[in-house]
């Protein structure tokens, strides 16, 4: 009776008094994370209000009061699970245009509640099952929210790069591989979403659209890098402008492909699937399988398509790429020892198969070389397109030394001129790459030699070969992987060879003219001189003596002649016109002090107009001397 009279006087209409009571019971609600809580937190209140004693008060043990507690708990969780239901499907009733009424936070909520009492509520079973195609149709959407943005940029990027050059393309595209291209805030409601599946064993469901979105999505940001689909009868089929602008392309999407977009694909899915981390490494794996086969298809196919010289180079950077991004592509699958067994092995096999192509490419530019017949003389002399063509290749071999060593192995061309490596080179001139080089150099040079016999005049002959091996040579100065792998001691021997031409040029063009024509003893040392074009003129002379018409005669004919031969180099030119002076302007001027043997008449050249004549030579133009 004291409790009831207790219970009349406290219980005047006070509005305020009402709103306190309802506040504790939703504070309990909140808290009640266990019965004894609850308990706990109602008797702590009702010593302010005597009216929450009869919900919680702990001397209360008879059956009656627990069964009328247990009677609200249950029915506050029905009106829970109504509540969760009638969020679920309100909204999934609606179009997705006009479910933005309810937030998906709300949503998710709403989830939550029914997840919590699927265990023992059919009802909420039903709720959480009505809930899935909404939440697979957000993951949905999440997950390819980003695609088109993170499309446009690395197609930018690319045709920038295409535009580019070799080194300026380098710098490849990328994008921030934290979520894989997804912001932050779409990754966090993906998250949400996934763990609601997760934990309503809709784990399969999630898999599948996971794997479906993210793998269409990758599909196509991999083909703006550049890189699509191509059979292997299309790479045979493809102009090599086309192949060349592919396989460049290739190169440089490989490194982005797998540190960008492969390594944002690995972090979004870690995320995705915390909870469940084998079907995460399940997942990345199926998303990235098509993607890694399709990049290393299109390596295949080069590497079985027809060889040919102007594709060594890219092959060599495509080569050069993989291995670079090898490790971090085994690296993405180290939580999945299946996973990473195949990707490594078809890695590895793709790259066995480009090393194959480059060794036999290589193999046969040096058999092309050898086998180089062409049967027409370079005009005046000048440099063979042959040999800037070898010397530009082995420039581009030497850049990617360390590539070509690992490639060749032990399997490089045999070097018949060296042994293995110049005495004092140092380590580089034994790499297989330094022996590979080296080979074809000497092959070069060999045919380089053969070609100077297509002239017939054996001054012509020199002027070839200085021409060619000064430019073999200063390539080889001017590039330091090409000085390091071929040594100093093979430069200063090719600089002797030009040495001896230039004493061999000489000798063949100038004798006639300095025993001959200009010393009074010619006659002797014409007979000593070798055989060489023009020599029918020496005969004759060697019967008349030291003349003025004679040596009018064979300059004009030199003169004719060694202003249309070329030397292209600038210095190798004024070398060969300051050896030609020392040598007859000396003998010039003797000659003119013997002026009183020599009529005025027929002396028609000074000597400033023989210094004169002597700037026309070796400039590939023919002029001819009016006197």
């Amino acid at each position: 009776m004291e409790r009831q009279s207790a219970s009349s006087s406290s219980s005047s209409p006070d509005a305020g008094q009402e709103r306190v009571m309802a506040a504790a019971k939703h504070i309990v609600k909140s808290l009640a994370v266990s019965k004894n809580a609850a308990d706990d937190m109602m008797h702590f209140l009702s010593t302010f209000d005597p009216r929450l004693l009869p919900l919680s008060s702990p001397d209360t043990g008879d059956e009656a009061s627990n069964s009328g507690r247990r009677g609200a708990r249950d029915e506050e969780e029905e009106e829970e699970i109504a509540a969760a239901e009638e969020i679920i499907l309100r909204c999934n009733s609606m179009s997705s245009s006009s479910s933005g009424m309810i937030g998906m936070t709300d949503y998710l909520y709403a989830v939550d509640d029914a997840l919590a009492a699927a265990g023992h509520s059919a009802r909420a079973a039903a709720a959480v099952h009505a809930a899935m195609p909404r939440l697979e149709e957000e993951a949905r959407s999440l997950l390819s929210s980003s695609s088109s943005s993170l499309q446009r940029r690395l197609s930018l990027s690319s045709d920038d790069a295409a535009a580019a050059d070799d080194e300026a393309a380098a710098a490849t595209p990328t994008a921030s591989p934290s979520h894989g291209a997804l912001s932050p805030d779409a990754a966090a409601s993906l998250r949400g979403v996934a763990a609601r599946m997760l934990r309503a064993g809709y784990g399969p469901e999630l898999a599948q659209v996971y794997v479906t979105a993210r793998r269409d999505a990758l599909a196509d940001s991999v083909a703006h890098l550049g890189v699509e689909p191509v059979s292997i009868e299309e790479v045979i089929r493809m102009e090599w402008s086309v192949l060349d602008q592919r396989m460049r392309r290739w190169s440089h999407a490989v490194g982005t492909v797998v540190g960008t977009l492969l390594a944002g694909e690995r972090a979004l899915c870690d995320e995705v699937f915390e909870p469940d981390k084998e079907l995460g490494h399940e997942c990345f794996a199926d998303v990235a399988r098509g993607c890694v086969l399709q990049l290393l298809g299109f390596a295949d196919a080069v590497a079985v398509s027809a060889r040919a010289t102007e594709k060594l180079y890219r092959t060599l950077g495509m080569y050069e790429a993989l291995a670079g991004a090898r490790p971090d592509l085994e690296a993405l699958f180290s939580g999945d020892a299946a996973a990473r067994e195949f990707f490594a092995g078809e890695a590895s096999c793709t790259a066995e198969r480009l090393g194959s192509s480059l060794r036999h490419t290589i193999e046969e530019f040096g058999r092309a070389i050898h086998g180089e017949a062409s049967r027409k003389a370079v005009h005046g002399g000048e440099i063979h397109p042959m040999t800037r063509y070898v010397l530009n290749y082995s420039g581009l071999l030497a850049d990617s030394r360390a590539t070509l060593d690992a490639v060749l192995g032990d399997a490089s061309l045999d070097d018949d001129e060296d042994g293995g490596g110049d005495a004092g080179a140092g380590a580089a001139a034994s790499t297989p790459a330094a022996r590979c080089i080296r080979e074809l150099l000497t092959l070069l040079l060999g045919k380089v030699e053969e070609k100077a016999r297509l002239y017939e005049d054996a001054g012509l002959q020199n002027i070839f070969l200085m021409n060619n091996v000064y430019y073999v040579v200063q390539k080889v100065r001017e590039s330091p992987p090409l000085r390091e792998l071929l040594g100093d001691d093979w430069l200063r021997r090719h600089r002797g060879q030009i040495r001896q031409y230039e004493t061999a040029y000489l000798r063949a063009s100038w004798m006639a003219v300095l025993s001959t024509h200009l010393r009074r003893d010619g006659g002797g040392a014409a007979a000593r001189a070798p055989a060489a074009a023009g020599g029918h003129h020496r005969a004759a002379a060697q019967a008349q003596g030291p003349s003025a018409k004679g040596f009018n005669a064979a300059f004009q004919e030199l003169y004719r002649a060694q202003t249309s031969w070329k030397v292209t180099d600038p210095q190798l030119r004024e070398e060969l016109r300051i050896a030609v002076s020392e040598r007859l302007i000396p003998a010039y001027r003797a000659f003119l002090g013997q002026g009183s043997r020599h009529p005025a008449r027929h002396v028609k050249c000074s000597l400033e107009d023989l210094e004169d004549y002597m700037l026309d030579f070796f400039e590939g133009v023919p002029k001819f001397v009016r006197w």
